[in-house]
């Protein structure tokens, strides 16, 4: 199968992921900055395997430094921090953690609410994760996989059988003892999550819906570069200080 990679024509076996695609394509310097793959407009994890819909398929390598691959890493942050609460406090609940324009944010069901000091812990701990540079890995499920791997994860559970109920095809990331369901597309592994740093905590209800359960939301930020954090927290303190 022949893929167009930034204008190059490479040919691929049947089954090859993304990355196999990249890396005949791209310079070594250049595959080594990738950290995701889009297909025409889909985005897409480097072990994906490259789709073969398409009579001719255009692969671009995602880096860090597109608002894309921003996305990405503040995604894949979001994860990790849901993983840090999950071993500093099992009792939590996770519910959903998206990017957003200035970072990300996760909600959690907690039987308290989170602290300053407990946003210290969870900083330590996702660090420690980021260190320990953990595989990250999709996998597709069953519905019945699903009940069974979010077993008391009550608003999992409801995410789980509305998507199976639209007919959406339903997919974990795993990352060490930490399982979610999401669709992605993630950072292939925790370590490749450079920069990251918690913020705040509000409260919110789940799904925007007031007449729901009300949980704790924590917002956090994360770059490619400590150097670019760095000026993004510069900025807050200066802005805070015109208020």
């Amino acid at each position: 199968m022949q893929v167009s990679v930034e204008g190059k024509m490479v040919e691929v076996s049947d089954g090859a992921s993304c990355a196999d695609a990249l890396k005949e394509g791209l310079s070594g310097k250049r595959f080594k900055a990738a950290i995701a793959c889009k297909a025409g407009d889909t985005l897409l994890d480097l072990t994906a395997p490259v789709p073969t819909t398409a009579e001719t398929l255009t692969l671009t390598p995602v880096t860090a430094d597109t608002p894309e691959g921003l996305g990405l890493i503040r995604h894949s942050a979001a994860h990790v921090m849901a993983a840090a609460v999950k071993k500093l406090f099992p009792a939590a609940k996770v519910t959903i953690g998206p990017s957003i324009e200035n970072g990300f944010y996760y909600d959690f069901d907690a039987p308290f609410s989170f602290t300053q000091e407990n946003l210290d812990a969870l900083e330590a701990e996702m660090k420690k994760i980021v260190k320990a540079d953990l595989p990250v890995e999709k996998r597709f499920i069953t519905v019945e996989e699903g009940r069974e791997i979010f077993k008391g994860q009550t608003y999992k559970l409801e995410l789980l059988e509305e998507y199976a109920e639209k007919g959406w095809q339903l997919s974990v990331y795993r990352q060490g003892d930490f399982t979610d369901l999401c669709a992605g597309p993630h950072l292939m592994s925790t370590g490749a999550v450079k920069a990251v740093k918690l913020l705040s905590t509000a409260s919110a209800y789940w799904r925007g819906d007031a007449a729901r359960d009300s949980l704790c939301r924590v917002y956090g930020t994360a770059y490619p570069k400590a150097a670019e954090l760095e000026a993004y927290l510069n900025m807050l303190e200066e802005a805070k200080k015109r208020d």
